[in-house]
């Protein structure tokens, strides 16, 4: 509960813990955003989460790997796991 006393605020939330918390929150919530922003952009945010199959994909079309590595690579990942 606030209080007016003065012409000055008491209590929780008033003076330099106040500003203190708010200035906190408001670093907690930028990095959130930029957190989120950096993940999306590697494509790892939840479901726009990539496969190993695009990512093989993705390294051979970069030029990453020859042929002969793709294919074993790909071969490993379609083996039916135990």
């Amino acid at each position: 509960m606030m209080h007016w006393s003065d012409g000055a605020m008491t209590g929780f939330g008033g003076g330099f813990f106040g500003g203190l918390l708010m200035l906190t929150v408001v670093a907690l919530a930028v990095v959130g955003v930029v957190a989120l922003v950096r993940d999306w952009q590697r494509g790892e945010v939840g479901f726009l989460r990539r496969s190993p199959q695009q990512i093989l994909d993705e390294r051979f079309a970069r030029g990453e790997m020859d042929i002969e590595e793709y294919t074993r690579r790909r071969g490993l990942l379609q083996q039916p796991r135990e």
